[in-house]
């Protein structure tokens, strides 16, 4: 009976965190449907009227398409040259015993190891360097660059502890170092390989900051996130326009995060395990 009461007891708590931390996402939902001046003025209550007439403006007034198109394009590219590069990478260092791989390792990992704000000048000048500001290609390329050494990282670990066993048979069947690659250790990474997706799918298509660093004030090359946040200045606060943009940016993410979030926690749990 005390541990019904516990468990209920808990369950309670934690249906009011979730309630807390779903607050924000709930009025940024409710005050979308509102005119400005109701957002304002009754900033908790709900609206008055439910009309979609402000998604529709601001559908048209931001150019969601071209936003989604370019959005989609970033998150894209970004996750499928991680995906096909980050394990060829991490299962070279792993099976590499040598000095030069313990090298490389740390030079790949270490951005993560200092804050973004840190080497972010820098590297918008090198972007400008190389006269890629304000283009697709150059946001692409630093998104890639910025996703993999997390990448790297975890499926370097994932991959120390599948059996070299299952290579040497491979071997000894007479399948070369690609072929065992593509036949036997890819496939074991599922797991793991699904759950970088997962996460660099989600970061990439949130991002602001260094979307706004490459791309600057280039309309046409914007992600939606920094399209909105270009909307909010010292002058100027389009609440009623921001507020819809954000709710139809969330829904792809969120949708996304749903349907993935048990290859995450499988990818993770793997990992554990397997550790």
């Amino acid at each position: 009976m005390r541990k019904k009461r516990k468990v209920s007891l808990l369950s309670i708590v934690v249906f009011l965190f979730s309630i807390f931390w779903l607050l924000p996402l709930l009025l940024i939902f409710v005050n979308s449907f509102k005119p400005y001046n109701d957002m304002m003025q009754h900033f908790l209550a709900l609206p008055k009227n439910w009309s979609i007439d402000m998604y529709a403006e601001t559908w048209t007034k931001f150019q969601f398409p071209i936003l989604i198109g370019n959005t989609f394009l970033y998150t894209i590219c970004t996750v499928l040259i991680v995906a096909l590069l980050a394990p060829m990478a991490a299962y070279k260092l792993a099976r590499t015993r040598s000095k030069l791989s313990t090298i490389c390792f740390a030079i790949i990992i270490s951005p993560m190891m200092v804050p973004f704000q840190s080497y972010m000048i820098t590297l918008t000048r090198l972007v400008a360097k190389l006269s890629l500001t304000g283009t697709r290609i150059g946001y692409i390329l630093v998104s890639i660059g910025l996703c993999m050494p997390l990448a790297v990282y975890m499926i370097h670990g994932f991959v120390k502890n599948i059996p070299i066993e299952l290579e040497e048979c491979a071997t000894i069947d007479g399948a070369g170092k690609i072929r065992t690659y593509f036949g036997i250790v890819l496939p074991l990474l599922k797991p793991i390989l699904t759950t970088v997706i997962v996460l660099d799918t989600l970061s990439t298509w949130n991002d602001i900051i260094t979307n706004q660093l490459i791309i600057g004030g280039n309309a046409k090359a914007m992600n939606i996130q920094n399209a909105l946040y270009m909307q909010f200045s010292a002058q100027t606060s389009d609440w009623e326009h921001a507020l819809p943009g954000i709710v139809m940016s969330m829904i792809p993410s969120i949708v996304f995060f749903i349907v993935m979030q048990k290859h995450i926690v499988g990818g993770v749990t793997a990992g554990a395990v397997k550790g």
